[in-house]
């Protein structure tokens, strides 16, 4: 197993290989590039092109986008890792692409690239990334596929997808108890609306009358009580 291309290397030392159909971008990141005073920097249209140059002079890292044409970003990287480039094969690989979803970057990473930056990136940003894979210390190991691929990079990828399948699914079961525990609740305020409704019921299976009723009826029958006794009707 070998170290990548860009392993102890200085900022300095960086002969910087960039791929980019758009030509406003080659612009942004050739400046970017030349701000951190970096060796050199290549600039390609296209991955066809970016292959022939960098078999001829591999390059220390190379900055690709994911969407191209006729060659993608992906197959680029395939073509790259395979063992019969040998010595291009360990250059490292950094995708800058404006779309950054997390199956692309998982994508990516397990066919052999370094990192993946999203646009529009900053300076900042691509610096620190760039330190970050000049100390990057994982080997390059040849796979049963016969593409090189950093070492480790399937376990770590494996482990962070069950982590996140674990998540998820502790998420669906908070929403699903959230709700019944909803349904629940309701329930039982209906039924206590419903039985409020209807008033109190007694052992005789009678249901209390509202208060004011029975107040008039009482008065009604007192005074009936009271004609009747006095021998008038009224």
């Amino acid at each position: 197993m070998k170290h990548h291309a860009a392993f102890g290397l200085s900022m300095e030392d960086i002969d910087a290989v960039v791929v980019e159909d758009s030509k406003p971008m080659q612009t942004i990141l050739r400046s970017i590039l030349l701000s951190f005073k970096v060796a050199r920097v290549r600039v390609f249209d296209s991955a066809d092109e970016a292959l022939e140059a960098s078999l001829a002079e591999p390059p220390n890292v190379i900055l690709t986008d994911w969407r191209m044409q006729p060659t993608s970003g992906y197959q680029f990287l395939r073509l790259v890792r395979h063992r019969h480039m040998e010595p291009l094969c360990y250059v490292p690989i950094l995708f800058i692409t404006a779309h950054g979803t997390r199956p692309l970057v998982d994508k990516a990473l397990r066919a052999g690239a370094h990192h993946v930056l999203v646009k529009p990136v900053s300076p900042s940003t691509l610096y620190k990334r760039l330190n970050w894979i000049l100390s990057d210390d994982r080997p390059m190991t040849l796979e049963h596929s016969g593409f090189y691929n950093i070492y480790g990079i399937q376990k770590t990828l494996d482990a962070q997808a069950d982590k996140l399948q674990s998540l998820a699914g502790a998420r669906l079961h908070h929403r699903i108890a959230t709700r019944k525990r909803a349904e629940v609740e309701g329930a039982v305020e209906a039924a206590f609306d419903k039985k409020a409704d209807r008033g109190p019921v007694f052992a005789g299976g009678k249901t209390e009358e509202p208060k004011q009723h029975s107040a008039a009826a009482r008065h009604i029958r007192e005074a009936g009580f009271a004609s009747v006794k006095g021998g008038k009707i009224h």
